[in-house]
């Protein structure tokens, strides 16, 4: 019973949390807060202390796999936040593999994005000034800030995605 609400909270979330990306082009804290608590409350019912360590574990996990991303500026607060609920939920294992899927998924998405703006040459062009930095200077040049013209990408899509993927090749038993 306990799997079964994890799940259905999860899909809720993660469903309004897409809806609020595309629409808004942000993931509110008292959605993720919410489904963090959850998380962490569902686990601890069902599981005591053993649940609640579980949880706390894929809140931190989710956190550090996202968060490098943010740091560099790549990534909102919001997707760093909703991996960390999401961990909660799945536990600091799965949420590795949820993530793993949704930074394979956000590659395949960046890319269709550069395609239909146009922006393929431009991203090429910046790969080849960073790589000739990079053997000219032996250090990677630091970026003076983010281009606002750059197609924004919507991360709680690709997040949902990757998470359902996991779930579903955990529930078949080939992860």
């Amino acid at each position: 019973m306990s799997t079964f609400l994890l799940l259905f909270g999860l899909a809720v979330g993660l469903v309004v949390a897409a809806i609020s990306d595309v629409r808004e082009g942000r993931i509110p804290n008292w959605l993720t807060g919410s489904l963090a608590v959850f998380g962490i409350g569902v686990q601890s019912w069902a599981h005591g202390w053993d649940g609640f360590l579980f949880s706390l574990g894929g809140l931190i996990m989710g956190l550090v796999c996202l968060m490098l991303f943010y740091i560099k500026g790549g990534m909102g607060a919001g997707d760093v936040k909703l991996l960390g609920a999401i961990g909660t939920i799945l536990g600091p294992g799965q949420v590795v593999f949820a993530f793993t899927f949704a930074a394979m998924l956000g590659g395949l998405y960046s890319l269709g994005l550069l395609f239909n703006q146009g922006g393929m040459r431009h991203a090429w062009d910046r790969v080849l000034l960073l790589l000739s930095t990079l053997k000219i200077t032996r250090t990677l040049p630091v970026s003076g800030g983010k281009i606002s013209a750059e197609p924004k990408l919507r991360y709680a899509l690709v997040l949902g995605l990757g998470t359902v993927i996991a779930q579903t090749l955990f529930y078949y038993g080939v992860l």
